[in-house]
């Protein structure tokens, strides 16, 4: 059993949040809203409607006796095997500790498997809502995997196993991913994988399986986001600190993103906000994609015009966007 210890914002009702509604005179977040412009009803719905089927399945019982586990490393390499069978792009493991849990929640299992599924990065030349409806599927896809590998766990290893994908409160992603040996916190306060940037959504599974966990990547990000300043330049709402302005814990370097200017950004507007991690240049050059590269020069190519605070626009305003741009 791990105890939480880490403190949690919920992404929908958080205090800081509802008070910057009251102070505006809004009834709900306006990204949220299900009449806001542009809100492919059908479509929102039909994923949201997927997303909550997967609930039931989360856990369940242990169908089979135990098989024996001699190797743990062997365990692992089977485990991470058939998480990328069903559809995960990136694996780690790790052994939980009280900081990966949230405050007031308890994990009854002793390992976590980090799942992650990366986005198409092609979503970008589309407009917010091409970036936001990317980011739900991926969502719903890494419930789905996580989901049937706990099942696959339960039923066919004989231990127990449960699903921790978006929404669900229980773990702190981002130690738990890094810890998990897929990659370093950044300046914008996501973390970046080696190959795909922070430009992928995560999901974990909880299990007693008996595994062997991974050690920390530590590949430069931290030195890297130093001097590198194009999530800063590019955020909107200027909510992330300079190179200089962090904290360190135990040795390594935090960012804090400023949550309320944050959110003039990333809630109070009807355009998804994903700017930080599409400027990023772990995905774009650091990865060595060309393809990637290619379409970073047709994005910021766009964002020059426009002006590079500019939010992400829905891609029937574009040529307005531009044009007033270049006016200024």
């Amino acid at each position: 059993m791990t105890k939480g210890t880490s403190k949690y914002r919920s992404p929908t009702d958080d205090p800081l949040l509802m008070e910057m509604l009251a102070a505006r005179g809004l009834d709900e977040v306006p990204l949220y809203s299900r009449s806001r412009r542009n809100l492919p009803e059908k479509a929102w719905r039909d994923a949201f409607e997927r997303w909550d089927a997967l609930a039931p399945d989360r856990d369940g019982p242990v169908g089979v006796p135990p098989v024996p586990v001699p190797d743990p490393g062997g365990m692992s390499a089977a485990i991470k095997r058939k998480a990328r069978e069903l559809g995960a792009d990136d694996v780690g493991i790790t052994e939980l500790t009280p900081v990966m849990v949230n405050a007031g929640e308890e994990v009854p299992h002793r390992y976590a498997i980090s799942l992650l599924v990366q986005e198409r990065y092609t979503e970008v030349l589309g407009g917010a809502l091409a970036v936001e409806m990317e980011t739900i599927d991926v969502y719903i896809r890494c419930a789905e995997i996580s989901t049937a590998l706990g099942k696959h766990i339960r039923d066919e290893l004989g231990y127990p196993a449960m699903a921790d994908h978006n929404g669900t409160h229980a773990l702190q992603a981002i130690p738990t991913m890094v810890a998990s040996g897929l990659g370093e916190m950044g300046k914008h306060g996501s973390m970046i994988h080696r190959e795909f940037g922070a430009g992928f959504r995560p999901a974990f599974v909880t299990t007693d399986l008996p595994l062997s966990p991974d050690t920390p990547d530590l590949f430069g990000v931290q030195d890297y986001c130093m001097h590198c300043r194009l999530c800063e330049n590019n955020c909107p709402a200027e909510a992330i600190p300079p190179s200089d302005e962090h904290v360190v814990t135990e040795g390594y370097k935090r960012w804090l993103t400023d949550v309320e200017k944050c959110y003039t950004a990333s809630r109070l507007r009807d355009e998804y906000c994903h700017i930080c991690v599409d400027v990023c240049p772990y995905v774009h050059k650091e990865n060595g994609d060309p393809e990637k590269r290619l379409l970073y020069k047709l994005f910021m190519s766009k964002r020059r015009q426009a002006g590079w605070r500019t939010p992400q626009w829905f891609i029937e305003d574009e040529e307005e966007i531009l044009a007033a741009g270049r006016r200024r």
